[in-house]
Order: C-alpha cells, then structure tokens, then sequence
C-alpha cells in the first residue's frame, strides 16, 4: 500500500510539473481565452482604458510632499524626517505607458538639500506607477567640493499622475551614505 501512495504522489507532482510548463510555455493560452470570453458572455464588462485619464506629452506636474521620513540604509537607529519635491515632465506616450524627465526638484534629508540635477523616469500604460532615477548636487556648495549623489524613484499615485496623491520613496546615495526616504505628497499641475 505504501508504494502505491510513493507512486500516486510521484505521478501528481509529474502532472504539476508538466501543467506548469504548459502553462509557462502558452500551450494553455486559448484555455484562458475561452475562459475570458465565457466572462464576458456572462455580462462582466471589460475595463476600458479611455475611461483612464491619461498623460498627454509636454503634460508636467510635481509631486510634492506633505510628510516624509528617512532612514540611513545600514543603520536604521539614525533618522529623522524628509522632505522633497520632484518635478516630471511627459516626453513620450507608448502603446505601454509613458516616458518621462525629471526636469527639477529637491530633497530635504538629515538637515541637507539635495538639488536634482536630470533624471528620467517611465510609467506604466495606467500612470499610477512609475519608477525611475537620477543625480544630485548638494545645495550650497562650490564646485571645488560640491557632493554629488544618484538616486533611484519609485512613485505610486492614488489614481493616475493627473490626480490628487502619490507616495515616494526614493534612495538617495551620496557619498558614502545611502538614505532611504519615503515621502506622502500631493499630486501639482
């Protein structure tokens, strides 16, 4: 009886096996098709995407926050609050989504402004997401000792980046220091 089990085990996990590779490999592809028509037979009404509000090229708008915390990456006893304020500019519309320059802002972090010197970003074809990067300079010095640093975005609005709210967090590294901040701002222009 034991071997029979081992062996009715072994044939199920085979089975898994080789349905998860169908699946990966788009064998099942019209088995999902029929299922998605069978919904919409049922009166499920797809979602259309011009009910979306959408970006529009040369479109800009700021994200600026209106509460915000840091951490130092590697030492999360040192922290304190943030602030900042990125500016995008729409520079291009796909078929699967935006793309996007960070033509100005700044970030207010552990008692020094980070100015952002160019970035660029890209959003999804929904403009709720969007991920990106850039550099900064700290504001206030010369450029005989001027600190520059990068950073990498990540921006989620509540909506689409024409509405009202976004969350940010951004890791900012300068020097030899890595900051993760993340940022609650309202959504301007």
């Amino acid at each position: 009886m034991k071997m029979t089990s081992t062996k009715i085990a072994t044939l199920g996990a085979a089975v898994g096996i080789v349905a998860a590779l169908l699946a990966m490999s788009g064998a099942l592809a019209p088995v999902f098709a029929a299922t998605q028509q069978a919904s919409s037979v049922t009166g499920a009404a797809p979602m259309s995407t011009t009910t979306i509000p959408g970006l529009t090229v040369g479109q800009a708008f700021t994200i600026a926050s209106t509460q915000g915390h840091f951490y130092v990456v590697g030492d999360k006893s040192v922290t304190g609050t943030a602030s900042g304020t990125m500016t995008f500019t729409v520079t291009g519309k796909f078929a699967g989504g935006y793309s996007l320059s960070i033509t100005t802002g700044s970030l207010d972090v552990n008692g020094t402004t980070y100015a952002v010197s160019s970035g660029s970003a890209e959003s999804g074809p929904y403009a709720h997401l969007m991920v990106g990067q850039g550099t900064t300079a700290v504001v206030g010095t010369t450029s005989a000792n001027a600190t520059s640093g990068a950073f990498l975005m990540r921006a989620t609005a509540r909506g689409t980046f024409g509405g009202e709210y976004a969350t940010m967090s951004v890791d900012l590294q300068s020097g030899t220091t890595e900051y993760a901040i993340f940022l609650v701002g309202s959504i301007q222009g």
